[in-house]
């Protein structure tokens, strides 16, 4: 693994953007503050993925593969109960 970027979300930053890319069209979605944070990742043949976390920190939502863009591609393996 090349690069691991941990991030959190402060309150008062208010809303974030989410960017998904199924092949044909990017949608941009606001993403509410159920989502404390992110933990992102780079492959060593340059592929990345990212992981949602929950209010609390947990992990929530895990997606394979993303753009260059950094949209993420097809839909998210749920990881919250």
């Amino acid at each position: 693994m090349q690069n691991i970027t941990i991030g959190r979300y402060a309150p008062e930053e208010g809303k974030i953007t989410r960017v998904h890319y199924d092949g044909d069209t990017e949608v941009r979605r606001s993403v509410d503050k159920a989502y404390a944070g992110w933990i992102e990742g780079i492959r060593d043949d340059g592929s990345t993925w990212i992981l949602w976390l929950d209010d609390k920190g947990g992990p929530v939502s895990y997606w394979g593969r993303r753009e260059e863009s950094g949209a993420v591609i097809g839909d998210p393996i749920d990881l919250a109960p």
